[in-house]
């Protein structure tokens, strides 16, 4: 991470938001070749395992929509890299591992990474830019971009899912559009910025609430959990993000009418049960605000804020939805007057407390 530092707008991690869709064009650009040249290697796994924590496990888990959206035929699995290095199911030297990690330096995922090493498994790297510890375990590796100048991470979350993509596509056998990673998506995400205006208004108008809750389901699901825990790290507000169906099974029954509810409803299976909890937001008197892709006709309404983003299979609308609220994360920091990119480290209780672990 550079050691420059911001003190104001605009936070690097505003400019990493800025840089998602020329960065994602790049990597598809750069990548795709080499996907084409282990293609074969990927195809003969038994498995296909996909690792990482935090946001990088965001990454793995939308992947996993990946993949199923190309029609990949090996047998294949997101998991947690704590969970993998100490519980993990056993290996063998027919299976695959993609580890995802952005600086390549965390605990877990060097554990993950030497454990099916050891297995004689076939390991991917999918890290940011440098030469991380992990390296060494990995057959190949897939650099994605300039590591964030901010410890929110975004364009490196954006970059893993970059290169997920192309491998998802260069291994399925669901023919899609080719120019669809390269040219239409990047400028489909460029359109998604276009609400920053919005964002910012919301993030001032919305920054009091007790709790806030972001629910989708799908990836959508992902998303959520990825907007929380962007929220907690750069505003240190109290955010909860989750699939609709855990929501319903028990959360659901702490929720305040002071709460504020971000709904991710995009075309897809899950939309018609996020449908149903808003009714039931609704009945409590919490407001909610709506992100889709103008398929939730039923709630907009009765919504406190809609914010449509342009239509995209679902799997890819883990990104089109993300961005929006991204940007309302860091527009809640600025409001609350934290710096998003510092970690809370200006704080000496966390920079004391932070150096009683390793990541």
């Amino acid at each position: 991470m550079t050691t420059e530092s911001r003190t104001q707008h605009p936070f690097h991690m505003y400019d990493a938001i800025l840089a998602q869709p020329h960065v994602f064009a790049e990597i598809v650009q750069r990548i795709r070749p080499r996907i084409e040249q282990i293609a074969h290697k990927l195809e003969h796994a038994q498995r296909i395992f996909i690792v990482g924590i935090g946001t990088s496990f965001h990454a793995a888990e939308v992947g996993y929509h990946l993949l199923r959206y190309y029609g990949v035929a090996v047998p294949f699995q997101a998991l947690h890299s704590f969970d993998f290095a100490l519980y993990g199911p056993a290996l063998s030297d027919r299976d695959c591992v993609i580890v995802v990690s952005h600086r390549g330096g965390k605990r877990s995922s060097l554990e993950a990474i030497k454990r099916a090493k050891e297995a004689n498994c076939f390991t991917v790297l999918i890290t940011g830019e440098g030469t991380p510890g992990t390296m060494q375990y990995a057959d190949v590796v897939f650099t994605t971009t300039r590591q964030d100048a901010s410890s929110a991470h975004t364009v490196s979350y954006t970059g893993s899912i970059a290169v997920l993509a192309c491998l998802a596509e260069g291994l399925g056998q669901q023919q899609h559009a080719t120019n669809f990673l390269q040219e239409e998506l990047p400028g489909i995400l460029q359109t998604c910025l276009m609400a920053g205006t919005q964002m910012m208004s919301l993030a001032n108008a919305h920054l009091k609430h007790r709790r806030i809750w972001i629910v989708g389901g799908g990836p959508s699901g992902i998303t959520a959990q990825e907007i929380a825990l962007k929220i907690k790290e750069t505003s240190y507000l109290q955010a909860e993000g989750m699939p609709v169906e855990v929501m319903l099974h028990g959360p659901f029954q702490c929720v305040e009418p002071e709460d504020l509810f971000i709904l991710i409803v995009p075309a897809g299976p899950a939309q018609a049960r996020v449908l149903e909890l808003a009714t039931m937001i609704k009945a409590i008197g919490a407001p909610f605000i709506v992100v889709s892709d103008g398929t939730a006709t039923n709630i907009q309404q009765d919504a406190a804020a809609v914010c449509n983003v342009p239509s995209v299979p679902e799997p890819f609308t883990a990104l089109t939805c993300l961005l929006p609220l991204q940007l309302f994360s860091y527009y809640l920091a600025l409001a609350r007057g934290t710096n998003p990119d510092g970690f809370r480290l200006e704080d000496p209780r966390f920079a004391q407390a932070m150096k009683l672990v390793q990541l």
